[in-house]
């Protein structure tokens, strides 16, 4: 095979996931790479649920809160806890109170899917539709959607509060349609 090399890009040195501990898999979610971390995920699926949780958080305890990657790396978290279906309630809780849109978007995804595990799912997309990015509002409002009317249509109904953009409108008004 002829590679092409570039000095200042060296070659990505694969990391261990095949027989890796669970604490050397927790720590690829730290890695730059999607595709790594992806498999990383994927791994940990695999491994037994109460020791990958059980890890999962004293690794999330331990992250460095002045990195600049620290959000990223707590949804990383998140999203193995959701892997083992059994979404770890604070990390979701502090996702969700990230600086980062980003992050509080996909925390809301996790809310959406999985939140018949947590207890005040309604109260916590209410709050995120209220957010003041508006992928984050967006994010509340489909997940609303799913709701019963009665919970459903108040978290819409705020969702649209702040205004809505050309992404938002469609999607508020298929919200409100089929809640209705």
């Amino acid at each position: 095979i002829y590679r092409i090399t570039y000095p200042s890009r060296p070659l990505v040195k694969p990391a261990k996931i095949v027989d890796a501990s669970i604490d050397e898999l927790l720590d690829n979610l730290k890695l730059p790479e999607y595709r790594t971390r992806y498999r990383t995920k994927r791994e940990l699926r695999s491994r037994d649920s109460s020791q990958v949780l059980s890890k999962l958080k004293t690794w999330a305890a331990n992250l460095d809160k002045n990195d600049p990657h620290y959000e990223h790396n707590l949804l990383e978290g998140l999203w193995v806890s959701w892997g083992v279906n059994k979404v770890d309630e604070q990390i979701l809780r502090q996702v969700l109170q990230a600086k980062d849109f980003r992050a509080r978007t996909a925390a809301v995804g996790v809310l959406r899917y999985a939140g018949f595990q947590i207890p005040d799912q309604a109260d916590l997309l209410m709050q995120a539709a209220k957010d003041d990015n508006a992928r984050v509002r967006l994010e509340a409002l489909v997940a609303a959607s799913w709701l019963d009317k009665d919970i459903g249509i108040p978290i819409v109904t705020e969702a649209g509060k702040k205004g809505l953009d050309k992404w938002m409108e469609k999607p508020y008004e298929a919200a409100l349609a089929h809640l209705n």
